[in-house]
């Protein structure tokens, strides 16, 4: 059940920086098969076959909505999400297409089904490894059977099928090493060293996420109010145990849907899902509050350091942007500041 739930969310698991490769080769795919049928097929073999030509148009977009992909996430906009996840479960079945319809030309390309495979089940583990080895097998069983082509030529069928099953024996531990890895090390680049909560990179991941996914959520900007005191009058450890101190309570007081993260110094960002009315929102910044307030009496009671709070509901999504929303609820909380410190200030978009 873990493993379906985790196909049925393929869309949270696919990241920026895996796509952007993906975007490359699926340009590379397109390209070079577009011009090795065109290139080795004889006159009139395209333009005289309905499937080649269907084919042929098909490459075309394929290969300019990699580069429309591409174009997106260099300029790290939001929207390349919409073609990566069709994209990504249509790789497979465009490399089939063309081995059906043009296998005299695409069939020294056939190897590609068994290197997807394997790539993505090397980078998303020994689940994402047997789907892709399953539909691999299907679709060269489909060629054996359907194709006079590879009918005629089943050597090649033979080399596909043995790549395809002994590739993945050769790899599995390699798929699981390399995914405990990979886990590893994203979550250490997503994490404050000294909190242990999650840092702004995390903050952006998520922000982008819900602002393309459309869902409600609630930002809420908070700052430790003279938390310069701390420093100055019982030294940075203290100040540093302090900080500790807020995210632990953030996060257990908090609900699981309510994200910690810090920004830097004594800043730090929830992030919460499902808060829609105006009164939770409310009860939200007072929860945050009081928890600061908890972390504060274990570590500096005798010091007047509290925390002000910016609670921005975020109901519409258009033209926004995690740096917008955040100075949005940075003005927030320094109006907060501004009103005596201590304050809880909510404000809708």
């Amino acid at each position: 059940m873990r493993y379906l739930n985790r196909m049925l969310k393929l869309k949270y698991v696919l990241d920026i920086s895996d796509s952007a490769s993906r975007a490359r080769q699926r340009m590379a795919f397109a390209g070079l098969s577009f011009l090795m049928v065109f290139f080795f097929a004889p006159g009139g073999a395209i333009v005289g076959n309905g499937a080649r030509m269907a084919f042929m148009i098909a490459l075309g977009i394929y290969f300019h909505l990699a580069l429309v992909q591409s174009w997106l996430i260099s300029n790290r906009e939001r929207h390349w999400e919409k073609i990566e996840l069709p994209s990504y479960c249509l790789d497979l079945p465009m490399i089939g297409w063309g081995l059906v319809v043009a296998a005299e030309f695409l069939a020294p390309v056939s190897p590609l089904i068994a290197v997807v495979a394997l790539v993505r089940g090397i980078r998303y583990g020994p689940c994402m490894l047997a789907c892709h080895i399953g539909l691999g097998i299907a679709i060269v069983l489909s060629l054996a059977w359907l194709v006079p082509y590879w009918q005629a030529h089943l050597e090649l069928v033979y080399a596909n099928l043995f790549l395809l099953l002994v590739l993945p024996i050769q790899f599995y531990g390699v798929s699981v090493k390399i995914q405990a890895s990979s886990k590893s090390l994203r979550q250490e680049n997503l994490t404050d060293p000294l909190t242990r909560s999650l840092n702004r990179k995390a903050l952006e991941a998520a922000v982008w996420r819900m602002l393309n996914a459309k869902e409600p959520f609630v930002l809420s900007f908070l700052d430790l109010d003279n938390f310069k005191m701390v420093n100055d009058t019982l030294g940075h450890a203290t100040g540093d145990k302090l900080l500790k101190r807020v995210s632990t309570k953030l996060s257990v007081r908090l609900r699981a849907e309510d994200k910690v993260y810090r920004l830097s110094g004594d800043e730090f960002v929830v992030l919460s899902l499902g808060n829609s009315r105006p009164d939770m929102a409310e009860n939200l910044g007072q929860r945050i509050r009081a928890a600061i307030s908890e972390a504060i009496q274990y570590t500096c009671p005798d010091l007047p350091v509290s925390a002000s709070v910016g609670v921005l509901q975020v109901s519409t999504f258009e033209e926004r942007s995690l740096e917008t929303l955040l100075a949005h609820a940075d003005q927030l909380m320094y109006q907060a500041k501004k009103s005596g410190k201590n304050q809880v200030l909510v404000q809708t978009l």
